[in-house]
């Protein structure tokens, strides 16, 4: 919107400093008329100063046609950027909203690997916890001389985690 915005403002400049530079040449122009008639009139020849108007005339309406020219074309160029530039936009947006709705996607797998990873970490530990107790309750019934001791069995999730994560000893 702002180079739209910016556009036209160039646009109403540049006409503005054209219409101050055609007022400037037509002052001027009508200072030479003057000067060339009050010249021919002093010479008596009122006809080289009539001829001159009617060329200048034509040579001004011939300016200003190609001046409305390059108006139409310049409007229809700034048209057509203007139509670019929506373009543009819509695509922009379009890619905008698609990004962000991968940014959303990847987010919550993000989470979701996050979640998960925290739960085989937390098993990973519970099932150390086990094994070191039953290490420790072995441990002491060979301190206190029990042949038979017994050893809590693990859950049977126990056992698929530790063949995911492996045990100290045991090959994977």
């Amino acid at each position: 919107m702002t180079s739209q915005n910016a556009a036209q403002q160039t646009l109403a400049e540049r006409e503005l400093e054209l219409a101050t530079r055609e007022a400037e040449l037509n002052r001027r122009e009508a200072a030479l008329r003057r000067a060339e008639e009050a010249r021919a009139e002093e010479e008596g020849s009122l006809t080289r100063a009539s001829s001159a108007p009617d060329s200048d005339l034509e040579e001004r309406a011939a300016a200003l046609t190609r001046r409305e020219r390059e108006l139409e074309q310049m409007l229809g160029a700034v048209d057509a950027q203007r139509e670019r530039l929506e373009a543009v936009r819509g695509e922009y947006e379009s890619r905008r909203v698609a990004l962000a709705e991968r940014t959303r996607e990847v987010e919550a797998e993000r989470d979701r690997l996050r979640e998960e990873r925290a739960r085989q970490v937390t098993a990973s530990f519970e099932l150390d916890e086990r094994e070191r107790a039953a290490a420790a309750i072995v441990a002491a019934a060979e301190a206190a001389g029990e042949t038979s001791v017994e050893v809590p069995e693990p859950a049977p999730d126990a056992e698929w985690w530790s063949k995911q994560l492996g045990r100290p000893l045991e090959a994977a």
